[in-house]
């Protein structure tokens, strides 16, 4: 499987993102500012879609072979990565580190989500946004039967990715304050197994 999730699945990512998603991405990332903290950047694919005034971002990864697509992305945006190789678990960041955290395609994905957005939330400062934008179990009832039916599969071809989370209620269960969000229910044909999750939330000042 190492030549595969080293290889094969980062192409997949950078060539099979539903066109839809960029406007997404762009609505997500448009009022990101200050330090900012993507968690899971995989091969970089938010980095088209900063605010041109973004130029300098840290990044955590675990994996080392999404690195050089990112690094390219970058370098075409004009931005500079603080690269840490590492999982969201465990953040090596000191408390109240960052104005912005960002994930992305993360939190389906993880080992533990609870543990993630605790360790999102530590490193934010008071008054920061968190943007997220994941995907989750559908609120459509035929859509969410074929999520649980393709659910295991879909971890082994996607490298861990899980279909039948509710990403929402994880947020709204952690130390987060959600601003806003929304659940985007209108893919066609595969990826109406992915439908997006994405707001904002917030890191109360004390």
């Amino acid at each position: 499987m190492s030549f595969y999730t080293n290889k094969i699945y980062p192409w997949i990512l950078d060539n099979t993102d539903p066109k839809e998603l960029a406007a997404l991405r762009l609505s997500n990332l448009k009022d990101t500012k200050g330090e900012i903290l993507e968690v899971g950047i995989g091969t970089g694919a938010n980095l088209p879609f900063y605010p041109k005034e973004i130029k300098r971002i840290t990044a955590v990864e675990p994996s080392e072979s999404m690195h050089q697509r990112a690094q390219i992305k970058a370098y075409k945006n004009n931005i500079t990565i603080d690269w840490y190789q590492g999982k969201g678990e465990s953040l090596k960041f000191s408390d109240d580190s960052f104005d912005t955290v960002v994930s992305s395609g993360l939190l389906c994905s993880v080992d533990d989500v609870d543990k993630v957005l605790n360790e999102m939330y530590r490193v934010l400062k008071p008054g920061g946004k968190f943007y997220f934008l994941e995907h989750g179990i559908s609120k459509n009832k035929k859509i969410r039967k074929l999520q649980i039916r393709f659910n295991r599969v879909n971890n082994v071809i996607a490298c861990g990715c899980n279909l039948t989370r509710n990403i929402e209620n994880h947020i709204r269960n952690s130390a987060f304050e959600i601003i806003e969000v929304f659940h985007v229910e209108t893919f066609a044909g595969i990826n109406k197994l992915y439908p997006p999750v994405h707001g904002t939330a917030t890191k109360k000042s004390i």
